[in-house]
């Protein structure tokens, strides 16, 4: 009996890196990393900051990257995955997709309709599961993450760029119970991106980023990036 062969819909962030891991970890054949561009910062289905240094974090896995570029609009974004997911299982003969998700009934019921029309297994792993309890997780699991996009009361520009640690999560939690900031940030509170992980060959350093701030959210664009060696 061969292994579950999957592809992993891939941000870049905590979340689909720690869905990686587990898939690893089940011991499924992860045959590729399957990344969706969107156009705009106004998608409602993929993440925008931090895709475009998603093949370093392909390169420290070892794993390849499968970046296309969404059409715009809820329809149209949801018709893409489907169109590239086609492709993808066609070509690495993939049994299943892994996503991220953990409490986004939106994003979960999508992936979902895309893989029942293409005969395919869903796994999302992290679906429900304790945020607090994850985002340890991740930290036990020796992730290196950072916020690179806020959109939430009480998340300002100070924000972008800090390391999510123990002191992080504790702000987020009196966040959560002051303003109801989701502790995974599933409901697009913020954004994250993975630079080292036990499961990375090696790490990501940025040379260069630029804050980018509008009213009351903003992004950090990474400029520059590279591969370093974890020793």
């Amino acid at each position: 009996m061969r292994h579950l062969k999957v592809t992993v819909l891939f941000s870049g962030g905590k979340d689909s890196c720690l869905a990686t891991w587990y898939a690893l970890h089940q011991g499924w054949d992860v045959n590729s990393l399957l990344v969706m561009e969107p156009p705009s910062v106004d998608s409602y289905m993929f993440h925008y900051p931090g895709v475009k240094w998603t093949h370093l974090q392909g390169q420290a896995l070892g794993i390849p990257v499968r970046s296309f570029v969404a059409s715009s609009g809820k329809n149209a974004e949801l018709a893409s995955l489907q169109d590239c997911l086609a492709k993808l299982k066609k070509t690495e003969d993939l049994d299943g997709l892994v996503s991220g998700a953990v409490a986004s009934g939106y994003q979960k019921r999508r992936v979902d309709m895309v893989c029942d029309a293409l005969d395919m297994v869903s796994y999302a792993p992290l679906w429900h599961k304790d945020p607090e309890l994850l985002l340890k997780e991740m930290l036990d699991l020796g992730f290196e993450t950072y916020i690179i996009g806020v959109s939430a009361l009480g998340l300002d520009e100070m924000w972008l760029g800090r390391k999510l640690d123990e002191t992080c999560i504790s702000e987020l939690k009196n966040l959560q119970q002051k303003s109801g900031v989701h502790l995974s940030g599933e409901g697009g509170e913020y954004e994250t991106f993975v630079t080292d992980a036990c499961f990375f060959q090696k790490r990501i350093r940025f040379k260069r980023t630029t804050k980018r701030w509008a009213g009351s959210s903003g992004f950090l664009m990474i400029d520059e990036a590279e591969l370093t060696s974890k020793h």
